[in-house]
């Protein structure tokens, strides 16, 4: 074995053994740059008409960072904190089998049923409780960690603007070290930046809207503890066929069963015309480009990505998705380059 393979053997083995190290130096922070990323992603365009009339990369990453803590951080931790105490809430009243309304709805439901099945009975108490159960669980941690949380939006923060600031030395980076060819690695870029872009301002975004205006709805009408049923629309809404009718729907019973009926039709209104009707107008409006999954599997992604990455995998998970479906639509143009 001559000199030079006994190097180039020596340097492998020492790129291999630091980037073994590497990895578990950043393992803790993988999350993190992750999510800084995808907002970077998701945040180009803008940044990008930002530069265009303040020059400076720095200056130009500083002010999408404030736009974003102003109108979107600040706003989701308020959010938060609100939903966990109405969680928190409802979760003692599940325990100890005192909410009313869900009781209501058990009798509304088990009274005309039993008079053709006289054995028939339903607890809803017990599956609130398993909800409850779930909700505080995955989401709980995003809210009562506040030093974490603190530390951990730090860290973004820090890796966003780098991101956006020298994002094009990132791009370059990215294609010099990849073994494909540039026009493949270019292709792949432009796929998951518009996977991104779909997921985020397709499905997530829209979902996010409806559960607002649920949370609103249920406010201006009278349902209990409307911010916690808002963010349990806003998965809802990823359910394909139904979304969110199956919590616009018990509430509009809730209603019924206590005597509410201006306030039932007011929901049924509020549900058809602005829930219902949202979707489609913004559909039509911010969804453009990127790779389309299936509802059925971006709600399969949302679950999957909260059981591995806890709240980030509402992101994480579909953005998985996307990139994987990214690869297979690649995979397809190589193969039928190489046939040709």
């Amino acid at each position: 074995m001559n000199n030079q393979k006994i190097q180039n053997y020596f340097f492998i083995f020492l790129l291999l053994a630091t980037t073994i190290l590497i990895f578990f130096v950043f393992y803790p922070f993988i999350g993190i740059l992750a999510l800084a990323a995808i907002l970077s992603l998701a945040l180009q365009p803008i940044y990008e008409k930002i530069k265009f009339l303040f020059k400076a990369d720095w200056l130009s990453s500083l002010i999408v960072i404030i736009l974003l803590a102003i109108f979107i951080v600040i706003p989701l931790m308020l959010l938060g904190w609100q939903i966990f105490k109405d969680a928190q809430s409802l979760y003692a009243d599940a325990i100890t089998n005192k909410i009313v309304y869900v009781d209501k709805a058990n009798s509304f439901l088990e009274g005309p049923l039993k008079r053709f099945i006289p054995d028939f009975s339903i607890n809803l108490n017990l599956y609130v409780q398993k909800l409850f159960n779930w909700f505080v669980g995955n989401i709980g941690p995003l809210v009562s960690s506040t030093t974490q949380i603190l530390f951990d939006l730090f860290l973004v923060t820090i890796a966003l603007f780098f991101f956006l600031k020298d994002n094009l030395k990132i791009k370059k980076l990215l294609l010099e070290i990849s073994p494909l060819d540039d026009k493949y690695d270019n292709l792949i870029l432009e796929k998951l930046d518009g996977a991104v872009n779909s997921v985020i301002k397709g499905s997530l975004l829209i979902a996010a809207v409806q559960g607002v205006l649920i949370g609103i709805g249920f406010w201006i009408f009278g349902i209990p503890s409307p911010a916690f049923w808002g963010t349990v629309g806003v998965i809802a809404a990823l359910v394909p066929g139904v979304g969110t009718s199956l919590i616009i729907l018990p509430a509009i019973a809730y209603l019924f069963v206590n005597g509410s009926y201006f306030a039932a039709f007011g929901l049924i209104i509020w549900g058809t015309i602005l829930v219902g009707s949202i979707d489609n107008v913004l559909r039509t409006i911010i969804y453009k480009t990127g790779v389309s999954a299936h509802p059925i599997f971006i709600l399969f992604a949302v679950f999957g990505g909260l059981s591995l990455f806890g709240p980030l995998g509402l992101i994480f998970g579909p953005i998985i998705l996307s990139f994987y479906l990214t690869l297979l639509e690649i995979y397809k143009i190589i193969s039928k380059t190489q046939e040709a």
